[in-house]
């Protein structure tokens, strides 16, 4: 369920998504593996992301009416390519942040990771479980209590 795009927008999301992370026999495409939804929250929480992607996509589909006479999701695989390239050198900012976001959501999902042959569990050892709260941060007792010596050298 969107939560800061429209059905337009995340129709648009999904087909950029895919030209960065396109499906490859058993690994999912972005879209496929969740990029649209976690992008579109991690939009929805951001004070500075709405903006720049609601520009990026409204250039996109400009260089797309513009280069290729038709909407991104409309164009030919080698022109969506071109688009892309014309975004990302005019809109840098823009493009860092939407290869940034799409990586995190492919890179974390269960089976993208599973379909590179990897074990799609959480960075520690296995069967190793990771203490949450309070527990957890007492282990940080023994370096409070040092001070600041560390600082000043």
């Amino acid at each position: 369920m969107a939560k800061f795009f429209g059905p337009e927008q995340t129709a648009l999301m999904a087909a950029v998504v895919d030209r960065l992370i396109p499906r490859d026999g058993d690994h999912p495409s972005a879209s496929e593996a969740g990029a649209v939804d976690f992008i579109d929250a991690a939009v929805a929480k951001s004070a500075t992301l709405p903006r720049l992607f609601l520009a990026g996509l409204n250039r996109i589909e400009s260089e797309s009416l513009r280069g290729g006479g038709a909407r991104f999701a409309e164009l030919r695989d080698e022109l969506q390519d071109q688009v892309l390239h014309a975004v990302e050198i005019g809109s840098s900012e823009f493009f860092e942040a939407l290869i940034g976001q799409t990586y995190n959501a492919y890179y974390t999902n269960p089976d993208a990771v599973s379909a590179l042959g990897l074990d799609p569990r959480p960075p520690q050892p296995a069967g190793y479980e990771v203490d949450a709260g309070e527990s957890a941060l007492k282990l940080l007792d023994s370096v409070i209590a040092r001070g600041r010596a560390y600082r000043e050298a």
